[in-house]
Formats: C-alpha cells, sequence, structure tokens
C-alpha cells in the first residue's frame, strides 16, 4: 500500500467519478484505475462499485476512508509542524470557546500572553460555539486546544476556572430587592431554560433532580440572550453564568448561595491526547495550564 494509492482513493471516494478524480489528481484515468485494482488486490475486498455512469463506495469503502482521511490528514499536520520550525508558515494555534467566557477570559488570557516578545509570532484561529460543539471538534482533532464543561474518553483536560451561576430575574420581580437568594427561593419560581443537550440544562436538570423537585419550565432558548429577553419580557427567571448581555439588558442578577456548590460550573482547557500538537499549541497549552490551571 502506498501514499499514492491514499490520496488517489480519498479522491476518487469523494468525487465518485474516475474521469473527474483523475484530472484533479493530474494522472490518467487508466492510471487511477490501475492503482484503486492493485490497492483492492492487497486489502483483498472491493471498495468500489463500478457501473458504467457512476461509482459508489462499497461498504468496505465506507468503512476505510475514515481511516485514510485520518492518516492523510496526521501526515499533514506532520508536515505543518516542519514548516512551522522552519518559519515557512505562520505558528497558528486553533483554539475553542464558549459565549459567556468570550469577553471575561478568553481577552485577558491573550493579553497576558502577548506580554512575552517570545510569543508574539503566534498567531490564534477562534472558534466560538456551545460547550459540547467545542468539545466534538476537539475529538474529531479539527481545533488544537478548548475551553469546555464536557470530558470524555481520549480527552485530556485541566480545570481552569470554576464559572459561578446567577439568578437572573427582572426588574420588577419580588426577589429583585435582595442582596442574595438560595434555591429554595426560587426553586417553585417560573423557569426559563437553555435546551436540553447543553452543558447548562444538564447541570440545572442535575441539581433540581437532586432535590427532587420538577422544575416548572416554561419556555425553553437555544442561547443566553434568547433567555434574557424572555426575563425581560417577565416570562419568568432563568440561571445563568456571567455573559456579556447582562450588562445592557433590563434584569436584576441575583448570586445564589450554593453551600453545596451546585450552582458553579467547571470550565476545563481540553485537548485530544491523540492529536500531535505543534510547538506553537504545546507553547500556548503549557502557558494556560501554568497560569490557570486549578488543583482539584
Amino acid at each position: 500500500m502506498t501514499l499514492l494509492q491514499l490520496y488517489y482513493f480519498e479522491a476518487l471516494a469523494r468525487i465518485l467519478h474516475f474521469t473527474k478524480a483523475a484530472q484533479e489528481l493530474h494522472i490518467s484515468q487508466p492510471s487511477l484505475s490501475y492503482a484503486m485494482n492493485e490497492l483492492e488486490k492487497e486489502l483483498g475486498v472491493k471498495l468500489f462499485i463500478r457501473e458504467k455512469k457512476h461509482i459508489e463506495l462499497t461498504a468496505y469503502g465506507q468503512q476505510f476512508l475514515p481511516y485514510v482521511k485520518k492518516s492523510l490528514q496526521s501526515l499533514q499536520d506532520g508536515k505543518n509542524i516542519l514548516q512551522e520550525m522552519k518559519g515557512e508558515i505562520s505558528q497558528s494555534v486553533r483554539i475553542g470557546f464558549f459565549h459567556s467566557i468570550s469577553s471575561s477570559f478568553i481577552p485577558p488570557l491573550m493579553e497576558k500572553f502577548y506580554q512575552s516578545r517570545n510569543n508574539r509570532d503566534i498567531h490564534f484561529q477562534f472558534e466560538e460555539g456551545s460547550s459540547y460543539h467545542i468539545y466534538s471538534q476537539i475529538k474529531e482533532q479539527k481545533l488544537d486546544l478548548g475551553f469546555c464543561s464536557h470530558q470524555g474518553p481520549d480527552i485530556k483536560s485541566c480545570l481552569v476556572m470554576r464559572q459561578p451561576l446567577y439568578l437572573i430575574v427582572p426588574l420588577e420581580h419580588p426577589l429583585a430587592k435582595q442582596n442574595y437568594v438560595s434555591f429554595e427561593d426560587f426553586a417553585r419560581e417560573q423557569m426559563i431554560c437553555l435546551t436540553k443537550g447543553s452543558n447548562l440544562r444538564d447541570r440545572i436538570d442535575e441539581v433540581f433532580t437532586n432535590h427532587h423537585i420538577i422544575p416548572r419550565i416554561v419556555c425553553e432558548v437555544q442561547e443566553c440572550n434568547a433567555a434574557l429577553r424572555y426575563v425581560e419580557l417577565n416570562f419568568g427567571v432563568v440561571i445563568l453564568p456571567e455573559v456579556p448581555a447582562l450588562r445592557t439588558a433590563r434584569v436584576v442578577t441575583l448570586p445564589i448561595t450554593d453551600k453545596n456548590k451546585e450552582f458553579i460550573r467547571d470550565i476545563n482547557l481540553i485537548w485530544n491526547s491523540y492529536k500531535i500538537l505543534s510547538p506553537a499549541a504545546t507553547k500556548v497549552k503549557n502557558f494556560i495550564i501554568k497560569n490557570y490551571g486549578i488543583l482539584n
């Protein structure tokens, strides 16, 4: 099995047309057909179903394709690392985070990182999404580093922040005059929640379950800004971390007294244990762990 055969297989599996794939690869169609026949002989299975006007992957081909893509991507990553080390391409680090730390945590981190002249050749590609989205991107090796609340197999992590959650109420709400609230104060209130599957929703559901209370959910929304809008309209109350929109929303933010630490969300720096990080990404990872890591 040769590297060229893998490149040819990936292109043909993506295009599913011998002539067009051969044109993209800048080879003749007979050369492509011969390479695929030889690959199938070596593997002992048929990778493509060939018909007159089109082809498609067999079950064997579909199973083989993800491994080929991963292998080719690993080789490209290795090439990029060498080019970074030689200074031929910029040192770029792909890092993801979710909305509630986008203005409170990320900018100060960047400012501190760039205080060292040795770090100023490193550039960042940022991606913002839900906690689960960032986790998925790390798992699929599409990001180098990520900040999220999810963890899982093959993912390494370091705790970097314990993020307090707050009760957000309308200006006219009876609780708005208090300096803080307990869970018992708002457990029976009409709740606005994020949709199921978000890390924050999972955390809130867990708290209510632990207290053997079914929350009175009147509205489910996709993101925090929408939740704040419904609070302003007096639909109910919501539990959120500190987000930028709180500065302008017509609501009251109340700390929650929390002896059991139920209303604190752990945020981790995560990376894929199978992904070989570039020197630049390794440098950023080590900087974050040294300056923000929290011992459990």
